[in-house]
């Protein structure tokens, strides 16, 4: 088979996706309702999946203590028994702790948000350019906005059809997944040549521990800030509300930097309501403080210790992915924007050490960039 040059396969590369592309345009503009049915197809399929694949990784660990500390080597078996480990933790979670959470949610709607709009109605008041912000937010979220004729009843029925499809897809993806998980990795390295495997399976493993360190590790500080959030509203003196605000910390952490920042919003709200908490009516002052020093110790000593450097981005960078992705995907783009980001990293970095010797400069060549005048013996090569 004849080989041609570079340049060439690349232009074929280029003017197949281009077809392709131009293909996709012509037949949305005959089908008009075809790519659109077509998103919400692919959407009820990543979903449920995106959901699966982020449990799985939660559920690593539990693996490799079967596996490796056990010795339990048949995979079925494991999935078995990991499923009914985790079950039955969910089952009392469900039972005693969601329920509680639940019955405390109920509870401050009831009791507590009549005194909290009333004391933020009193602050607007007082307050002209807030007063401003707030209506404009009211106008953007009133309900009054949706007249009768607009409520879309097949909409409707169609988003609940998709829910129910999610919660039925994902503990079947997910059992597939941890029971086929090599088998699914040897169908994605098939895909590709043989001579570019050896580079496939590398992207894998190191993508793999990426979004393994990510998961395990937000998980695990999650965990860890909303244990540390109750203690903290308790010595406050929020009491039987702790846990439903400790809780609402720890789980908006799931969007780092920006999450615990909203929920931190309903606390302090609250706090102005009540003036038996620690520090009086500087309460939210000190909310506000505890949940900044609270991210920068997670920020700066936890996530990385936890984590791993592979993870540990820019915050700039993590913004800028939440919106990217976030506009892509909506909220699973938001959950999944940070192990995406670290994967292309990640990537990046392995293209990086591919191509070293061509990307670093040589002595001569730093040397050449430190001198202020161009030397005689380069000035004499130019002219030559």
């Amino acid at each position: 088979m004849k080989k041609y040059p570079k340049p060439i396969q690349y232009l074929v590369y280029v003017s197949l996706v281009a077809a392709v592309l131009l293909t996709l345009y012509l037949f949305n503009l005959v089908f008009p309702d075809f790519v659109e049915k077509f998103s919400l197809a692919a959407t009820s399929i990543i979903l449920p999946f995106s959901i699966a694949l982020f449990i799985s990784y939660l559920m690593a660990p539990l693996f490799k203590i079967l596996e490796k500390k056990l010795k339990f080597k048949i995979r079925f078996i494991n999935t078995v028994i990991i499923f009914g480990v985790v079950g039955t933790l969910l089952f009392f979670f469900i039972s005693y702790a969601a329920s509680l959470i639940f019955a405390q949610t109920v509870s401050f709607i009831e009791n507590d948000w009549p005194s909290v709009a009333e004391t933020l109605g009193d602050f607007l008041e007082r307050n002209a350019f807030a007063a401003s912000i707030y209506d404009r937010l009211a106008e953007l979220f009133s309900f009054e906005r949706i007249g009768a004729g607009d409520i879309d009843i097949f909409s409707i029925f169609q988003s609940l059809t998709m829910i129910i499809i999610t919660i039925v897809l994902v503990p079947v993806f997910l059992f597939f997944i941890l029971n086929d998980k090599d088998r699914i990795y040897e169908g994605i390295v098939s895909l590709f040549p043989h001579k570019i495997r050896p580079h496939v399976i590398e992207l894998l493993k190191r993508a793999n521990r990426v979004i393994e360190q990510y998961f395990n590790g937000r998980f695990a500080t999650m965990f860890v800030m909303s244990i540390v959030f109750i203690i903290v509203f308790w010595i406050l003196g929020f009491k039987e509300r702790s846990l439903l605000f400790g809780f609402m910390l720890g789980f908006f952490d799931i969007v780092p930097y920006v999450g615990p920042f909203i929920a931190m919003l309903l606390p302090v709200l609250y706090s102005l309501t009540d003036d038996t908490l620690l520090f009086g009516e500087y309460a939210p002052v000190a909310i506000a403080i505890t949940v900044i020093v609270g991210q920068l110790i997670q920020n700066n000593v936890a996530q990385p210790f936890i984590m791993g450097k592979e993870t540990k981005l820019h915050p700039l960078l993590v913004l800028s992915s939440f919106v990217f992705f976030g506009y892509l995907f909506g909220i699973v783009g938001i959950i999944l924007a940070i192990p995406i980001t670290g994967m292309i990293r990640t990537t990046a970095h392995y293209l990086k050490e591919l191509h070293a010797e061509r990307i670093e400069l040589s002595e001569a060549q730093k040397k050449m960039l430190k001198e202020e005048e161009p030397s005689e013996e380069t000035t004499k090569h130019t002219h030559d």
